[in-house]
Parts: C-alpha cells; structure tokens; sequence
C-alpha cells in the first residue's frame, strides 16, 4: 500500500513540475515589462481571482490552523520574488536547475522539523542529483540571480515540509486560497510604490502563470500530505528536462549535451529509487496471472 502511494505521489509531482515550467516561462516574459514586486502583486491576485469560484464551493472555509498559512503564504511571496530575480538575470534551465536544489535541503530539514528517517538510496540519489545539477549550471562564480534561485529553492523546500502542519481534513483550495489571500497585504505594500495604472499585458501574463502554479502547489499539497517527503522529493527534479526543453523551444537556449547529462543524473536515480520498478514487476505479475486463469478457462480446466 505504502509503494502505491508513494508512486502515485511521485507521478503527480512529475506532471505538476513540468507543468510548473510553463509558469516560470511568463514569469520571464513579465521581468521585461515590470517591476518584481509588480509582478508579484498582479501574480497575487490573478490566483485569488482563480482559486474563488472553487473556494466557494468547498463547505470549510475558515482554516484551522490560520498561523501555518500565514507562515507558508510569505515563504511562497519571498521564494516568489527571488525566483523572478532569477529568471530574469539567468537563463531558464539555469534558474530551474538552481530551483531543483530544494529536495537537496528537504532532507536535512525533513530530519530537522519532522524527524523524518533518511536511508542510503536517498541519501545517495539525492547527492547525484545534486551532481546532475552541477553539470548542467557549470558554475563557475555566485552572482545575484544563482544566489536568489538557492533563495527559492530554500523557500520551495520549507513550503513543502509545511505542508505536514495543514490538517488532512481541510480541502487543498482552502488551504491554497487562504495561503494565497493572507500575503496580500504584504505584497500590496510592497508593490504600492511601483504601481502606475492597470498593465492587461502583464495581467494576461500573471494569470497564466497563476494557473500553471496552482497545479504545481495542489499537486505539492496532494504529494507531500500522502508519502513522506524524503521518499518522493527527488520527483521535483524531473522539471529540469521540461525547462531546458522550453528554454529551448521559447527563448533559443539550446542546451549542450552536458546539459543531457546532468538531466540524466537527476532523473535514472529518481527512477531506481522510486517504486516504478516494484510496480511494474507487480503488474507484470498479475497480467500473467490473469491468461493462466484465462487459459484454464478456455480449456476448461
């Protein structure tokens, strides 16, 4: 039961990474129109305005555990503001790849604030990963936008370990709409100085990347409260292979084959760890199964 769900955990946070790609993909477009906290503002509201024709439906409204969505919702505006500053000065596989370093400090922050167990397989996938992101960045010195990727990813990773704090009972667009709605006030402040009338540009912009982040923190919400973090965490890095592909396809950053290489390295030991393998053994199993019984059926044994 326990591999299930852990392969199942896994397989949404590999959708919901790539799909996440295509948010990080806007949120470039929008460096070059606006301001960071701007963007951020605008980004704000298109998600309330999303998240509230679900949120209206659900029948709990009101959080339990308001503190944790205060706490989570200003992780997401700082991880949020560091990321724009990312993809702005670096380019789009660079930045996610840098991004891509928060199941790295998942695990000892998963020991630190759960007590989370860590074995060697992960340990070890978690280290060549670390490696295959490496590869691909080559860095060869910190500037301002490698520095503010690693603010993300340490952000990314604290929101995901949170999520253990939300009650199982409460719905994930109650938890996303009040997380989302409580940083309001922050942001506004922090955007008010910027603001220079209504930009549709960068609204068309904010609320697509809105939407496409929503399925990457619902699929987090979903994932993280069904397995243990350090068992599934490494699945966040299989968005390197979907951002060097729309770095490629959307803004010419044609990745080299070291770039390859390092998607390698992230994914093979993803995979080796995962229960995929267990499962599809399983499966294989009970299909044979399945046309003995059909074979003695026929046959009338």
């Amino acid at each position: 039961m326990r591999n299930n769900s852990n392969f199942i955990a896994i397989l949404i946070l590999v959708v919901a990474n790539q799909i996440a790609v295509l948010s990080d993909a806007l949120m470039k477009v929008a460096g070059e129109q606006a301001s960071v906290f701007e963007i951020l503002l605008y980004r704000q509201l298109s998600t309330l305005l999303l998240l509230l024709p679900l949120f209206l439906l659900t029948k709990q409204k009101l959080p339990a555990k308001p503190l944790v969505h205060v706490v989570r919702g200003h992780l997401w505006l700082a991880g949020s503001g560091c990321m724009v500053v990312a993809l702005i000065a670096l380019p789009l596989a660079t930045a996610n790849a840098l991004f891509y370093a928060a199941p790295i400090m998942m695990l000892p922050l998963g020991m630190w604030l759960h007590k989370s167990p860590v074995n060697r397989t992960q340990v070890a996938a978690a280290f060549i990963g670390f490696i295959g992101v490496l590869v691909i960045i080559r860095p060869t010195e910190f500037n301002w936008g490698a520095i503010a990727a690693l603010g993300t990813a340490l952000t990314l990773a604290l929101s995901n370990l949170t999520v253990k704090y939300i009650p199982k009972q409460e719905s994930v667009v109650t938890s996303l709409f009040w997380t989302n709605l409580m940083v309001v006030p922050a942001t506004l402040t922090l955007a008010w100085p910027h603001l220079h009338g209504f930009n549709w540009s960068l609204l068309y912009l904010a609320g697509g990347s809105s939407l496409f982040i929503l399925f990457l923190h619902a699929g987090s919400v979903i994932a993280y409260k069904s397995a243990n973090a350090n068992s599934i965490a490494s699945a966040e890095y299989t968005g390197l292979i979907g951002a060097a592909i729309f770095g490629w396809l959307f803004f010419s950053e044609m990745p080299d084959w070291l770039t390859w290489l390092g998607a390698a390295l992230i994914v093979v030991p993803l995979v080796l760890q995962s229960p995929l393998p267990k499962q599809l053994s399983l499966w294989k199993k009970q299909l044979s199964q399945k046309r003995l019984k059909r074979s003695a059926s026929d046959t009338g044994l």
